[in-house]
Formats: C-alpha cells, sequence, structure tokens
C-alpha cells in the first residue's frame, strides 16, 4: 500500500547456532526416504576373556575361560516422517512475492518446528512423530520394527552438574562412542556458568566431548509430557542423531481462493526424517549458577 514513507527491506534473518539440524549426521539421501526409514541397530555390550595356558592369576593356574557368548544387542528400528509448512495468504495477482514470503517464513519457523516435534512427538496436534525424546512407553510397528523407546530417568533434581555426570556415566555404560545431550534454551546458561558447555568450530559440547544441542523449540517437558516446576527443566541424552532432510516445496492452494478475502494460499513446507541409536535417557535439573 502506498504511503508517505518509503518500503525497505527488513532486517535479515539469522538462524541461532547449535540447534537440532545443524548438529546431527546427514547422511546422502536413500530413496523414498520421505516415507520414514528403517535399520538395524547393534547397540554391542562386549566383554573380555583370557587364555588359561598363559594367564597368570598369582593365586594358582586360572580356571578354564568361560564361553564367548553374544553380547550384541540388535534391534530393527525405523522413524517416521515430519512436515513443516508456512502458510501465507495472498491475492492472486502477488503469487511471486507470496511464493518468496512463504519460502521466508518457513526458513524463519522450521528449526524450532522440528525441534518441538523430536521432542514431544505431535505433529499437527497429533502423537505420530517417532522416535521422540519425551516419551515413557515403547512403540512397534506392524513388522514388530521399534519405532519408540521409553526414556530411562537416571536422576532428578540434582545440581546442574551432578545431573550432566549421572547422564553421562549412563550414556558412557550403554554407548562407547560421541553421544548427544539435548537441552532446551533455558538451560545454556546454567551449563556456561558451571563450564559444562564448551564451544568448539562452531559446535556445542560437554567436556566428556558429547555433542550438545540447544533446541529452540525444546519445552524441557518430562517423559510423560508434563511441564517442570520452576527453575527445573528436564534433558535428554541419545546415542548418535542422524536425518535426512527434503528441498522446501512450494503449492499454490487454487482452490482455497476466498472470494470474499480475494486470496489464495501459499504454502511452502519440507519433509524430515529423524532417528538416533541405542541409547535414551533423561534427567531432571536444576537451573542456577554455582554458589
Amino acid at each position: 500500500m502506498a504511503g508517505a514513507r518509503p518500503i525497505v527491506d527488513p532486517p535479515s534473518f539469522t538462524p541461532l547456532p547449535f540447534g537440532l539440524w545443524d548438529s546431527i549426521q546427514q547422511p546422502t539421501a536413500t530413496p523414498h526416504w520421505q516415507y520414514g526409514v528403517s535399520w538395524i541397530e547393534r547397540c554391542p555390550v562386549g566383554s573380555t576373556t583370557y587364555d588359561e595356558c598363559i594367564s597368570v592369576t598369582g593365586t594358582g593356574s586360572p580356571s578354564p575361560s568361560p564361553a564367548k557368548t553374544d553380547n550384541v544387542n540388535q534391534t530393527f528400528r525405523g522413524a517416521t516422517p515430519i512436515t513443516v509448512f508456512a502458510r501465507f495468504d495472498c491475492s492472486p495477482v502477488g503469487i511471486g512475492d507470496a511464493t518468496n514470503a512463504a519460502a521466508d517464513a518457513l526458513a524463519r519457523v522450521e528449526s524450532t518446528q522440528l525441534e518441538t516435534a523430536f521432542w514431544t512427538g505431535t505433529a499437527g496436534d497429533r502423537p505420530v512423530v517417532f522416535p521422540h525424546l519425551a516419551a515413557n512407553a515403547p512403540v512397534l510397528d506392524a513388522q514388530g520394527f521399534t519405532l519408540q523407546t521409553a526414556a530411562s530417568i537416571v536422576i532428578t533434581g540434582a545440581d546442574v552438574a551432578d545431573s550432566l555426570g549421572a547422564l553421562e556415566q549412563e550414556l558412557s555404560e550403554c554407548y562407547s562412542g560421541q553421544g548427544v545431550i539435548h537441552i532446551p534454551p533455558s538451560v545454556l546458561p546454567t551449563f556456561v556458568a558451571w563450564n559444562l558447555a564448551i564451544e568448539r568450530d562452531g559446535d556445542l559440547w560437554t567436556p566428556r566431548g558429547n555433542r550438545i544441542v540447544v533446541g529452540g523449540g525444546y519445552p524441557g517437558t518430562s517423559p510423560n509430557g508434563v511441564a517442570p516446576a520452576a527453575n527445573t527443566t528436564w534433558i535428554y541424552a541419545t546415542g548418535a542423531v542422524f536425518g535426512y532432510r527434503g528441498d522446501v516445496f512450494l503449492t499454490q492452494e487454487h482452490d482455497s481462493f476466498d472470494r470474499a478475502e480475494n486470496t489464495i494460499q501459499m504454502i511452502a513446507e519440507r519433509t524430515y526424517v529423524i532417528g538416533w541409536e541405542c541409547c535414551h535417557l533423561a534427567t531432571l535439573i536444576t537451573l542456577g549458577v554455582p554458589v
């Protein structure tokens, strides 16, 4: 609309660092991944043994070594898709601008919406996103593949150093490699105050070496979906996280033409599939600086 003031471009949008998508593994896309993916998860426990012929105990000959039993937990896992969208209602004569507006709107909200869905398991207010962080029961698909595991609660209400230590101890016992610590934005100042978050090469790490994801859409809820009390929040730990992301898809919804308002809908959307392996842990922490 014309007026006395000139129309200028608004400030450019800059996404925040340490978000979910930028912090996970992004393998080469496989055909039809948009329908969801499945994989064989192998989480070895391992063990040790010895050769009784050359072993020394200091108190006599060792007994024969025990049999080497199966110590690799193998599970068939699956992950389902999440589609994030932004809708912009516009005049039919402004379709070009509407396309850009819808794509820009999606770029501004998709990371937050993705993170909320990945934490809560809901998309379109329906519990259809698997796997997700805040979960207290396993879910299997029709083939018996594991879509969801229940978060194992490690410790509740301790100070943040004790809580993170207990969480990473459990993580080390179920996953020998680099895991992921998922925290809401409210936790980051507490982590920094306790020297528990280290920035290196544009990423965030715990002193142990596990990656930290600061999800702008992470709500901090418990495994059963309950909001935390004041000055507390839940955080989660998983094994390595990986995901697939499609291109932005733009559609004109001509059938949605509103004659009263003379508008149609422009929709920009993008589909994701995200999963992790082996570990799924949770702890309730107390926020605040050390005394």
